[in-house]
């Protein structure tokens, strides 16, 4: 595979980046703190380039939707080269004010009906206007006390288009103050004065008697987003920033009214659903491969998305050794973002497993205690090694020197392992990065450089 850079100064100017850190010496890459002084005469180093990395994109089962999971991704990314294109639609229900709820007064007057997203003052993407629509669903069993996963669409009744807007990206500060009352900051949508008035003409002998009757009459909302020209993926959070749709009227005797049918946090039914598309992207022709000698380039994303497996072919045949230090390291490869390289950030960490069998995993030994892992000594977090000339030379890089002693004492099998990338934010997220792969070029490669003593 040819490295795409934005041009032959960029590429020749990255590459002495990374060489000029090194000192030239591609075995330097991990940091001149691992060579062994003079008097360490019996210490070997050697470089493994020969790591078999391989692109997988499946469905992730273990993330599931509704029930407690309360965050959802909506909006979408439509023009990202590398990964092409991400898209996120929200499902969710309100429930009513109280049972045997009645609006105040007579003759009601609809003012506005609004309904209100609690989200996360974080976003992926372009700070830009994105389209959404708000549906009424049709569902069928549509419950709070159901898990979904996010690989299924639900139903919604594309003949009752209650909002058709432009929303922008919440912000910390974006509090509101309505009837002189300051909320918490939360995606505001208009919804249809038709809807409002429908809302208007229930009864609480009617619709508004009690849950089951109001879940009768609506069903739930569907927030779609625009899946061809978005740029922006919100985080949302149902259980946070007063979800709600606020009716805003007047009767006969009294302005200013307002009656909340608020998300109800374990009573209104929700889900996510999301998708990839990577059709015409940068990675399509690197997914699923199972190449034998697997893949010049890794490509990650976070769940759910890309991650990669990798083998290092061999290993145990290493000559029996006492291993003082094994480093595991990956080099970010500058991709032509045309300027994007600040909106499509990389993952401020990766992880990696072994598996045990071909769908259980397991720890890495240098991991250490799950329950108080040693982060600081396995790693896996982004690191700039070099900036020069305002070009960042990027890895992230694992300490697997215990793990490795393991396969050399046949306690533990050469096994596959796995490498993805992980968020401390959402359970779906959107960060990435492209790394070189086990058969990349060099100094770009995945390697593992080996510190040891032979017996």
């Amino acid at each position: 595979m040819k490295i795409n850079f934005r041009n032959l100064g960029y590429s020749a100017a990255f590459l002495t980046a990374l060489y000029a850190f090194t000192g030239c010496n591609e075995s330097t890459i991990l940091g001149k703190d691992l060579i062994p002084g003079s008097d360490k005469v019996t210490v070997k180093d050697t470089t493994i380039n020969n790591l078999i990395t391989m692109n997988i994109q499946e469905a992730d089962s273990s993330i599931r939707t509704g029930q407690a999971n309360y965050g959802a991704a909506l909006g979408s990314i439509t023009d990202n080269p590398v990964f092409g294109k991400s898209s996120g639609f929200l499902y969710t229900g309100v429930g009513l004010p109280k049972l045997e709820f009645s609006f105040a007064g007579t003759g009601q007057t609809l003012d506005s009906v609004v309904l209100y997203i609690g989200c996360d003052t974080l976003w992926y993407g372009e700070n830009q206007g994105m389209n959404l629509r708000v549906y009424r669903m049709n569902e069928p069993g549509f419950k709070a006390d159901s898990n979904y996963s996010y690989t299924r669409p639900l139903s919604y009744d594309q003949g009752e288009l209650l909002a058709n807007v432009t929303a922008f990206p919440v912000y910390p500060k974006d509090s509101l103050s309505i009837y002189g009352v300051k909320q918490a900051p939360a995606l505001r949508i208009p919804l249809s004065a038709a809807f409002g008035n429908l809302l208007l003409q229930q009864r609480a002998d009617g619709a508004f008697k009690d849950d089951t009757t109001f879940r009768d009459f609506l069903k739930g909302l569907a927030i779609v987003p625009d899946t061809n020209v978005s740029k922006t993926m919100l985080f949302v959070n149902l259980n946070k920033g007063d979800t709600r749709i606020s009716v805003y009227y007047k009767n006969s005797t009294e302005d200013s009214l307002i009656a909340n049918f608020p998300f109800q946090q374990y009573y209104s039914p929700h889900a996510n659903y999301f998708t990839r598309n990577y059709t015409n992207s940068q990675v399509a022709p690197f997914l699923n491969t199972n190449k034998p000698t697997g893949d010049t380039a890794i490509y990650l994303q976070e769940a759910p998305g890309i991650y990669t497996k990798f083998q290092i072919p061999g290993i145990e045949n290493f000559p029996k050794a006492i291993i003082n230090k094994a480093e595991l390291v990956f080099t970010k490869i500058n991709s032509n973002l045309a300027g994007k390289e600040k909106i499509f950030t990389d993952p401020d960490q990766l992880f990696l497993w072994r598996y045990i069998t071909h769908d259980s995993l397991g720890y890495i030994v240098d991991y250490g205690n799950p329950s108080n892992p040693d982060l600081a000594y396995f790693g896996g977090n982004r690191t700039v090694i070099s900036n020069i000339g305002g070009i960042e030379v990027v890895q992230y890089k694992f300490n697997i020197a215990r793990h490795l002693q393991f396969m050399l004492d046949k306690k533990l099998d050469n096994s596959v392992f796995k490498l993805e990338a992980i968020s401390n934010r959402h359970q779906i997220d959107m960060r990435s990065v492209k790394l070189g792969g086990g058969t990349g070029t060099p100094p770009i490669n995945a390697k593992l450089r080996i510190i040891y003593t032979q017996l």
